[in-house]
């Protein structure tokens, strides 16, 4: 009985990589291995161009950003730490220089699959051609990230920190921070902010290319407002204000993208 289920499985094993999804899932896989020392070679690029100024990023988020609420201190508890701190910043700009890389490749090379073409065409989806929409979406996304930095590093990292550190007090507690807390605190900030005003841009690609009817998101704007609630906590640091601050752009920019697709379709009637 043991062996026509092995067979089962290695028939059902065979079927799923001849399908589109299992074809893509391969090609995925080569693609990336062949990819493997260009990817590893901007990842040391990254790196050991960060590494140099990454000290100077540390000792201005302490000193110069102001971000650090007066009566409170930020601290070194281990001999290693600012060198640890040091790599792993090294380390993300590496990643990132990489993870860029990986997402242009993915959108020149990707769409030209014929397994991801089949599965286009199954989905009736409009990807748009290189041209006027493909230059309005990158300056979107960048506008966006550059939008994100701004208000993260303006307006919520001061207001959060100044809000921990006050309630700290308030609760008779020194403010003592670890660096390495603190910095990490930052760059989640960071982080969330730059994933949340990405926002109008996912909902407006979602409706125009088809992949969900405009109707559809506005008759379930309340589970979206809660999802983008759950996310902001997710992303965001583990205090209410942070989630707040996270959360409240997401909700703005979601509804911004429904009254600029209210407005294209509009002008096409």
């Amino acid at each position: 009985m043991a062996v026509p289920e092995e067979q089962s499985l290695e028939d059902s094993t065979r079927d799923l990589l001849e399908s589109p999804g299992g074809q893509i899932l391969v090609s995925i896989r080569h693609h990336l291995k062949n990819r493997m020392y260009i990817l590893f070679s901007l990842f040391l690029f990254g790196f050991m161009l960060a590494f140099p100024f990454a000290g100077t990023v540390i000792s201005w988020l302490v000193e110069g950003s102001g971000f650090v609420p007066e009566g409170t201190d930020v601290v070194i508890l281990s001999p290693i730490e600012l060198l640890a701190l040091k790599l792993r910043i090294a380390a993300f700009a590496g990643l990132s220089i990489g993870f860029i890389l990986l997402v242009i490749d993915a959108s020149l090379n990707g769409f030209r699959h014929p397994a991801v073409k089949a599965r286009i065409a199954e989905a009736d989806l409009e990807i748009p051609k290189p041209g006027l929409a493909v230059l309005l979406t990158l300056t979107g996304i960048l506008f966006l990230v550059i939008l994100s930095q701004w208000w993260t590093l303006s307006f919520i990292i001061p207001l959060v920190l100044e809000y921990l550190a006050s309630d700290a007090a308030a609760a008779g507690l020194d403010t003592t921070w670890r660096l390495s807390a603190f910095i990490g605190f930052i760059i989640n900030l960071c982080f969330a902010g730059l994933i949340a005003f990405q926002t109008p841009l996912v909902t407006l690609v979602a409706i125009r290319s088809g992949a969900v009817e405009s109707r559809v998101i506005r008759n379930h704007r309340k589970h979206v407002w809660f999802a983008s609630i759950v996310m902001g906590a997710l992303l965001s640091p583990p205090d209410p204000l942070s989630m707040i601050l996270v959360a409240a752009p997401m909700l703005l920019l979601f509804e911004v993208a429904l009254l600029i697709d209210k407005i294209f379709s509009a002008s096409k009637t």
